[in-house]
């Protein structure tokens, strides 16, 4: 009978056993977060390359540097957040790609309002935007929502109710957040984080909405 054996197998027979306080013990990082910052985010060498081209190191990346279509009208606003459209017959409205539709069923026929509005939850604390009457293609509609809010992509994309469920969920049912700010939701409404309603009505009557 052979008296080798197989070096793996050797190893095992060898290794010491792993202490029982050690079972359940996480890996610790070689850095701390401090460290991390210093070393890579405010190095002095990505610091100086951000400068020269005049960029901030804070600022978000992916974003649209501007929007595609500029306004053609500039609106007039109520208290109620109510504007009128323009007259077609002085202002020439191009052909969008996308377009938003106002409330309807108004008396005597009246113009609606722009479909913005604003979400207040979890007691006051999270507020979102949510924009609902969008048709057409919504892709290049969420483009210009980001060149306008100066939004980044988001770390997993533009958010939908398939990836976030049916009430958000994810992120304790926030869904949107600062680093997702961007979410379509069931029934085509799209939603940002933050308050950007007066903006993005200001948008949206400027392109002659």
């Amino acid at each position: 009978m052979s008296l080798l054996c197989p070096l793996p197998t050797l190893l095992r027979t060898v290794r010491p056993p792993r202490p029982p306080y050690l079972s359940n013990a996480t890996s610790r990082s070689k850095h701390s977060a401090t460290q991390v910052k210093r070393l890579f985010k405010n190095n002095p060498a990505r610091l100086r390359l951000l400068k020269k081209e005049g960029r901030s190191p804070n600022e978000p990346r992916n974003i649209p540097e501007h929007p595609t279509f500029p306004p053609v009208f500039k609106p007039t606003f109520l208290g109620n957040g109510w504007s009128a459209p323009p007259n077609p017959s002085e202002v020439e409205i191009p052909e969008y790609p996308f377009r938003v539709t106002r409330t309807g069923n108004k008396p005597f026929g009246a113009v609606g309002f722009l479909p913005v509005y604003r979400d207040v939850r979890i007691h006051g604390t999270k507020h979102t935007t949510i924009i609902r009457n969008v048709a057409g293609d919504i892709p290049s509609f969420i483009n210009e929502l980001r060149a306008v809010l100066r939004l980044p992509l988001g770390k997993r994309g533009i958010l939908t109710s398939a990836s976030t469920g049916k009430h958000g969920g994810g992120e304790a049912g926030r869904g949107v957040n600062a680093e997702n700010p961007i979410r379509i939701r069931s029934g085509g409404a799209i939603e940002v984080n933050g308050d950007h309603a007066r903006e993005v009505k200001r948008w949206l009557a400027g392109l002659g909405f």
